[in-house]
């Protein structure tokens, strides 16, 4: 990981003193948590006051510990919203994630009741930013992170287009598997039998349906609906001449 122990203390004018927040590490991965607790261990006030592994005492011993700020491995971190349920005062919660190698849980956290997110792959600065944003009340995401949910975002996006695919017409759908294979307008009238004109008017439709207004957007709407079973996977029959 190579972090390093900087010297680190939020500056902001009016920023909340963190000085003596409690803080436990819950976390089965050795050298994620021996990072962490090297790192933050050196912030001014942060008081470490335990490292815990996920099993069925979780609960109590979290209770009993009392944790102003609680960090976290993202390999548990579904379990969120239950350690929530248990835990009155409930602590300001990091979770540190793997976007690499286990991409895809990210809004799941958050929705759990993450209050940021960082990668493990972040340089120190950035977990340090996120650890004090939220010490101070507010959320964060660092950039690995904010990646990931974006990412998350757009593919929640998908099902709306393989819905489009359903609004089209047989003859929409052979014009548009057509394009996805690179045909240009006049190929694609060739191979219909129809009229450029009629072309681009079947295309004006599709794009209507789809919410996109480029050719491109289109394409790339279809080419990922192919991927999952859904758009454009029809050519037409071929026709004799």
């Amino acid at each position: 990981m190579g972090w390093s122990r900087p010297h680190y203390a939020p500056s902001r004018p009016g920023t909340r003193d963190i000085a003596g927040a409690r803080t436990v590490f819950v976390m089965d991965d050795e050298l994620l948590l021996h990072g962490l607790v090297h790192l933050l261990g050196e912030v001014d006030g942060i008081r470490v006051v335990g490292d815990l592994r996920h099993d069925g005492d979780l609960v109590e011993r979290l209770a009993r510990a009392a944790p102003e700020l609680l960090i976290v491995d993202a390999g548990h971190g579904l379990q969120l919203a239950a350690l929530r349920r248990h835990l009155d005062p409930v602590p300001r919660i990091v979770v540190v994630m793997d976007g690499e190698e286990s991409p895809g849980h990210a809004l799941d956290l958050v929705r759990a009741g993450a209050d940021a997110l960082v990668d493990r792959r972040s340089p120190s600065v950035e977990v340090l930013s996120a650890v004090a944003r939220v010490l101070d009340g507010q959320t964060a995401l660092d950039p690995h992170s904010a990646s990931t949910l974006v990412d998350e975002l757009r593919a929640q996006a998908t099902p709306a287009e393989h819905d489009s695919a359903g609004l089209l017409t047989r003859r929409e759908k052979e014009v548009l598997a057509l394009l996805t294979e690179g045909l240009d307008n006049r190929a694609i009238a060739t191979d219909l039998f129809i009229s450029e004109a009629t072309v681009k008017f079947h295309l004006h439709n599709i794009m209507d349906k789809f919410g996109v207004h480029k050719r491109a957007a289109l394409v790339s709407a279809a080419l990922r609906g192919r991927a999952r079973g859904g758009v454009g996977g029809h050519r037409p029959a071929a026709r004799t001449r």
